[in-house]
């Protein structure tokens, strides 16, 4: 299960050093919800003890949204662009 000391202490770190083992600008960061959804994951906004808030690609734009940590099942990062997502819709801001 994931949650706030994972996102605060480790997940970035993690991204930015699978952008530099594939020699990538920016990965893309997947998350598998609960409810079988996917979110391509722009930027982590901000982090408290039991939800977080993130920037996610949409088919109009960036949207905001907060989620509970529970509701997460699965991070992936890919080098690039999965078949199910949409150019446009992908690449995580690193800082």
């Amino acid at each position: 299960m994931f949650d706030r000391a994972f996102f605060e202490q480790h997940f970035l770190e993690q991204a930015k050093g699978f952008a530099r083992e594939r020699k990538i600008a920016s990965p893309v960061v997947e998350f598998l919800l609960d409810d079988g959804s996917l979110l391509y994951v722009r930027s982590l906004l901000q982090t408290r003890e039991n939800w977080l808030c993130l920037q996610a690609h949409a088919e109009d734009g960036p949207r905001q949204i907060y989620l509970l940590y529970y509701s997460i099942k699965r991070i992936t990062l890919h080098a690039q662009a999965p078949a199910a997502a949409k150019p446009r819709d992908v690449g995580f801001q690193l800082g």
